[in-house]
């Protein structure tokens, strides 16, 4: 069956993002790096052994709550010729799998047989440029559309003013049997440097009023 999937990272990155699935792969970082588990300089997505990130959610519909959940990093393992940290988030048994590479941040899921690659975040990527995520999703083809919509902004959550933050945009589709192009992702993600994901706003794909908002109310350490 096809799943409305919501763009993911791994470990604390998946709880960041929304929502979190079972054999997830993910690249992390905004260079060369290491996979010990320790945060990488300047990362826009960092990661600590035992950080706990708390976040603030919120929909139109008045629901509210605070989550958060910490990284334990169990070691490294190897997929597709990579080396990744294995790390799980909280009481969760789901293992993750973290990578480092230029920047470039990837995460790759299993729906069934079917892998889900994503890649969320080109730190090096100039404002403007758009990059393409194509795979199959229960059999479907299923696209991730990334924008780079600004860099170097400041933004202030909870309080809390952050510099040089990086917005990247999201639009998700699929091609599904007899309804054809069916959009389900409307998405904006904000990330500050050495702190990670700092708020996500997704928004009705058909009117483009905000439906939910996710800020973070207390970074890891």
């Amino acid at each position: 069956m096809f799943k409305n999937i919501k763009p993911v990272l791994g470990g604390f990155l998946c709880f960041a993002i929304v929502s979190c699935k079972k054999d997830i792969v993910n690249e992390n970082g905004t260079g060369a790096g290491s996979n010990s588990g320790k945060a990488e300089t300047a990362s826009y997505l960092p990661y600590n052994n035992g950080s706990k990130y708390t976040y603030s959610d919120s929909t139109t519909g008045g629901s509210s709550a605070v989550v958060s959940s910490a990284i334990l990093v169990s070691g490294d393992t190897t997929i597709d010729g990579k080396i990744f940290s294995k790390t799980t988030t909280g009481d969760s048994p789901e293992y993750n799998y973290y990578s480092s590479a230029d920047g470039v941040t990837t995460l790759v899921n299993y729906n069934g047989q079917d892998k889900v690659t994503t890649t969320v975040l080109k730190v090096n990527e100039p404002v403007g440029a758009v990059w393409k995520d194509e795979f199959l999703n229960a059999g479907i083809p299923t696209t991730y559309e990334w924008k780079m919509v600004a860099k170097g902004i400041n933004r202030t959550v909870k309080g809390v003013a952050y510099s040089n933050v990086i917005q990247v945009h999201l639009d998700g589709y699929a091609e599904v049997p007899v309804r054809g192009k069916l959009v389900f992702a409307n998405s904006d993600y904000f990330y500050a440097p050495n702190v990670g994901l700092i708020e996500n706003i997704s928004y009705n794909p058909k009117t483009g009023d905000i439906e939910f908002q996710r800020l973070l109310q207390k970074p890891g350490a």
